[in-house]
C-alpha cells in the first residue's frame, strides 16, 4: 500500500509536467521554429539573437503556470482525496521535470540560433558559449518555478487582504530582481569560480523557496471554491 501511494504521488507530478507542456506544445514549437530564423533574418539588427529574450521571458511563464496551477486546484485537490504530502512532492518533481525539459529547450534553441546566425554573419559566441547559455538555465528555472509555487499557494490560503497583496508584490518584485541579475550576471559565461558561484546562489535560492513551499503546504488553510 505504501508503495502504490509513493507512486501515486509521482505520476501525480509526471503529470502535471506532462499535462503543463501539452498545454504550451504550440508555443513551445513556433518559438523554437521562429525566433532562430527571426534572428538570422535581422542579425543585423539583434546582434546578440532574440532567443536570450525569449528564454527570460519564458521563465515568467514556468512561474506562472506552476502557481496558476496550485491556486486554482488546490482545495479542488485535497477535496478529491490528494493528501498534502502528496501534491507537495508532486510538485516538487514537477520542478525537477520542467527546470530540466526547459533548460533542454532553450539549449536547443541557442544550438539553433548559433547555426542559423552562422549562415549569414559572425555568430556572437561560440557554439560552446551559446550551449552554456541553455545549460544556466538549469539552476535558474527552479527559482522562478518554485517561487511560482510558493505565491499560488499562499494565495490559495490567505489571498483577499490588502497586506497580503502587498507583501506579495514588495517580495516577489525583489526576488525577481535578484533572480534577473543572477540570469544575465556575466559570470556565466566566465570559466572559473565565478560561473561555479552564480550557479550555486541560483540553486540556493531554489531550495530556500521549495522548503517554503513544502512549509507552505502543510500548514496553510484551503479555502473551498465558492459556487
Amino acid at each position: 500500500m505504501e508503495t502504490r501511494l509513493m507512486q501515486r504521488r509521482y505520476r501525480f507530478g509526471r503529470r502535471l509536467f506532462t499535462g503543463a507542456t501539452a498545454w504550451l506544445k504550440w508555443w513551445l514549437l513556433a518559438g523554437i521554429v521562429l525566433v532562430p530564423v527571426l534572428s538570422a533574418v535581422f542579425a543585423d539588427v539583434f546582434e546578440l539573437g532574440l532567443w536570450s529574450i525569449t528564454a527570460a521571458v519564458l521563465q515568467w511563464f514556468a512561474a506562472g503556470t506552476a502557481g496558476m496551477m496550485i491556486f486554482g486546484n488546490l482545495a479542488v485537490w485535497i477535496s478529491r482525496g490528494c493528501t498534502r504530502r502528496e501534491i507537495t512532492v508532486a510538485f516538487i518533481v514537477f520542478g525537477v521535470l520542467a527546470s530540466v525539459g526547459l533548460a533542454a529547450y532553450l539549449t536547443a534553441g541557442f544550438a539553433a540560433e548559433h547555426a542559423l546566425m552562422a549562415l549569414v554573419a559572425d555568430p556572437p559566441t561560440s557554439l560552446g558559449e551559446a550551449l552554456a547559455s541553455g545549460a544556466r538555465y538549469l539552476a535558474i528555472t527552479p527559482v522562478y518555478f518554485f517561487a511560482g509555487v510558493l505565491v499560488g499557494a499562499l494565495s490559495a490560503g490567505y489571498s483577499g487582504g490588502r497586506g497580503f497583496s502587498a507583501a506579495v508584490l514588495i517580495g516577489t518584485g525583489g526576488l525577481y530582481a535578484a533572480t534577473l541579475y543572477l540570469e544575465f550576471n556575466e559570470a556565466w559565461f566566465d570559466p572559473g569560480w565565478s560561473t561555479a558561484a552564480s550557479a550555486a546562489a541560483a540553486l540556493a535560492i531554489a531550495v530556500v523557496l521549495a522548503a517554503g513551499c513544502v512549509a507552505a503546504l502543510r500548514s496553510i488553510p484551503i479555502r473551498g471554491k465558492r459556487a
